[in-house]
């Protein structure tokens, strides 16, 4: 039997998904069939915009809504990395350098997610804002990844409800002139 936040993330996931069935149609091979998320070629342009409540912000509104409290939140695929399954450390293969204060959750933005990983990305976001679904968050990666289009989508279907997706990511944030910083990511929790 599906839990009831499960079920809720199902139905609003497919419910946002609709208005971007446009640009699934041109590649239909890259997008999951239900979610709508991106499953294929993660590094290619994106939208300038999102569905649903996740609303997209420029490097200036990200650093404004930083100095307000918001929480910086990495989606950056672990590349050629892995998880450890018996501590849930991290074996990155190389250094990851992100905006100040952020928390790295690496390969929650993949367009298609297993039950640890979903669990994870869950887990890790309601410890971080303390149950608070109105915290604001600001979900990216690189400029042009998928990933955190997929995640912003993601997270706002688990009820979060101030999601700023920052689709230039680390790029726009080093393009504003704004410093980078070593960042390691959370563990897995093991069950």
């Amino acid at each position: 039997m599906l839990r009831p936040a499960v079920l809720l993330f199902a139905l609003t996931t497919l419910a946002l998904a609709e208005p971007y069935r446009a640009i699934q149609d041109r590649r239909p091979e890259q997008f999951h069939p239900e979610t709508g998320y991106r499953i294929d070629r993660q590094r290619a342009p994106t939208p300038d915009d999102i569905p649903g409540p996740a609303q997209p912000i420029s490097a200036a509104e990200a650093k404004a809504l930083l100095a307000k409290g918001a929480l910086a939140i990495d989606v950056f695929g672990a590349a050629q990395s892995r998880y450890d399954e018996l501590d849930g450390t991290w074996l990155v293969s190389k250094e990851r350098l992100s905006l100040p204060g952020a928390t790295w959750l690496p390969e929650t933005g993949r367009g298609v997610l297993d039950a640890t990983m979903q669990r994870y990305l869950a887990d890790t976001l309601a410890r971080l804002t303390q149950g608070d679904p109105t915290r604001p968050l600001i979900v990216y990666c690189i400029a042009d990844c998928w990933m955190s289009w997929n995640a912003a989508q993601r997270i706002a279907a688990l009820g979060y409800t101030e999601v700023h997706w920052f689709r230039h990511g680390t790029d726009g944030w080093r393009d504003i002139g704004e410093p980078l910083v070593p960042v390691d990511p959370i563990p897995v929790g093991v069950e």
